[in-house]
């Protein structure tokens, strides 16, 4: 089976368009918590993500099946920490809603789910019965701290590589997918083939940026351990964590023999070099499949690939879908949050944008699924091994803070700002300043 459409439908478009227009018209005093309608009377519903979800479709599909609601989307392609969780904190903590239905990524849930007040409890709309649905982690950071169901999960981030085979063949080194999983089955192996590649001359970096790789093993450690990472959940700093060293260091060592690209993670230099074949190997959580597609273009279909990172198991990041407090329509918020979380709709949004399904009928039919621009790579496959058996992360309150601060020190290594002898005392007071101002 084939996945990943990735032409977008203009009558989606055009819709949403048109409903924006129509709220705007509609929509009074510009109050974000009045009841809005448009021109037709219909309640409007606005759902706020951020990136991609993979949603157009699914919200043009949602809206033919209503009589008295229409969605409209925000948010497409915004950047997550840079726009849209700090537009979203600010709304909230001014008291005002930023939409009816929310997107949330992994990395702020803890911090988000600290505010019981900001969210509804959609358990009382029945949908505490969805969690069956779910694996078990997942489904409990949709809650509150004080219990409260929040909101629904929408995809896992199981991990892969996506790697240039054009510029692995120039280098002489293996392109079958199946021969790098083995050649690069642990990091040491990894590391090994990034000598080679860095010793063949090829016009091109390894690895794209310290900061991408070292999120990957930062998760896949943490998963395949006790589950800590930066902070634990009375908010003292781990750096000593199994999965903080192992990260790290490893980001040293390749950044040591040159295997590390002057790319910062998120940059328009980065974001180009996809296409510009600026390196050989991009770190892929599920979510990264369908951006990397993106970004390479039509032309670089077939030089891109997809295989099993080292490790294997592993999940970086992944989302929510949370309903505010505040909203004025909280039952029909709820349903629209139910609807594009169900199994059926995720694996929808995974062929649109391979985000993998979280749900476990979901997973279980996206595992299948192929994607014919990184050559019929069986991703499906590939992503649901990673997260096959993977507890629960964990994420504290000052998760997010510190892992800017982390990463702003990995990022300062490439341009010079740090020495490798510097990072570790750097990362040190670093986390601290983000933990002290985090904590205020």
């Amino acid at each position: 089976m084939r996945m990943f459409n990735r032409h977008r439908g203009k009558a989606a478009l055009a819709a949403v368009a048109a409903s924006a227009l129509a709220l705007s018209a509609c929509s009074g005093d510009g109050d974000d918590q009045e009841a809005a309608t448009n021109e037709d009377g219909k309640k409007v519903l606005t759902l706020r993500i951020f990136q991609d979800f993979g949603y157009e479709a699914l919200v043009a599909e949602y809206n033919d099946m209503q009589d008295d609601v229409e969605v409209v989307m925000e948010g497409q392609g915004t950047n997550f920490d840079a726009e849209h969780r700090p537009a979203v904190e600010t709304a909230l903590e001014a008291g005002t809603s930023p939409g009816d239905v929310i997107g949330m990524d992994e990395q702020a849930m803890a911090q988000m789910m600290v505010r019981s007040d900001w969210w509804a409890d959609l358990a009382e709309h029945g949908y505490d019965s969805r969690a069956s649905e779910y694996p078990d982690w997942k489904w409990e950071l949709g809650h509150t701290v004080d219990g409260g169901l929040a909101g629904f999960g929408t995809d896992v981030g199981g991990m892969g590589l996506c790697y240039r085979a054009d510029l692995f063949e120039e280098a002489g080194l293996p392109t079958d997918r199946a021969e790098l999983a083995a050649a690069w089955s642990d990091w040491d192996g990894f590391t090994d083939l990034a000598q080679q590649f860095v010793d063949s001359d090829v016009d091109a970096d390894f690895v794209d940026s310290p900061t991408q790789l070292q999120n990957m093993i930062l998760g896949q450690t943490a998963g395949q351990g006790d589950g800590q990472m930066y902070v634990d959940a009375d908010g003292n700093l781990t750096l000593e964590s199994a999965a903080v060293q192992n990260a790290v260091e490893t980001i040293l060592e390749l950044n040591e023999i040159g295997a590390i690209g002057q790319w910062a993670a998120w940059s328009e230099e980065w974001t180009a070099a996809h296409a510009e074949g600026g390196f050989a190997v991009a770190s892929c959580p599920s979510w990264m499949v369908g951006l990397v597609e993106d970004w390479a273009g039509e032309d670089n279909a077939g030089n891109w690939d997809f295989a099993a990172a080292p490790g294997v198991s592993g999940n970086w990041g992944g989302s929510w879908l949370l309903v505010p407090a505040n909203t004025p329509y909280p039952e029909e918020a709820a349903e629209l949050a139910a609807w594009l979380t169900a199994p059926e709709q995720q694996v929808k949004a995974f062929e649109a944008v391979g985000a993998f399904p979280s749900t476990l009928e979901g997973a279980a039919e996206a595992s299948s699924l192929t994607n014919p621009y990184f050559n019929d790579a069986p991703v499906g496959e590939i992503i649901a091994g990673s997260v096959a058996e993977f507890p629960a992360l964990e994420y504290a309150e000052l998760h997010h803070p510190v892992k800017q601060a982390v990463e702003g020190v990995l990022n300062g290594l490439l341009d010079g700002t740090y020495s490798s002898d510097e990072v570790w005392d750097a990362i040190q007071t670093e986390a601290e300043n983000a933990a002290a101002l985090g904590g205020m």
